[in-house]
């Protein structure tokens, strides 16, 4: 018998995303969105299975997955740019 999951569906999604087009360690996602690493691991190793044996997707849909990857990849780069200007003008707040 498995009990519902703490965390919702597009969460989980999204975390699934999030580890495969980011280029940092599933570890470091994990500690970031509050979850067991190993779970992490699970659902990403789930989402690969359920792929490999899944249906061909549609053109339109793969166009919309690479757009939006390629969007998130520059969402988090401005997020980066962002959290280190933050970290500059701190420290120069402090001075």
């Amino acid at each position: 018998m498995s009990r519902r999951s703490k965390y919702p569906e597009q969460f989980r999604r999204d975390a699934i995303e999030l580890v495969n087009t980011s280029d940092r360690p599933l570890r470091q996602i994990a500690r970031e969105l509050g979850v067991n690493h190993e779970t992490l691991r699970s659902w990403v190793n789930t989402a690969n299975q359920a792929v490999e044996v899944g249906p061909v997707e549609d053109p339109a849909v793969t166009d919309e997955v690479q757009r939006l990857r390629k969007q998130v990849a520059e969402l988090q780069k401005e997020k980066e740019i962002l959290r280190k200007a933050a970290a500059y003008f701190a420290k120069e707040m402090d001075r």
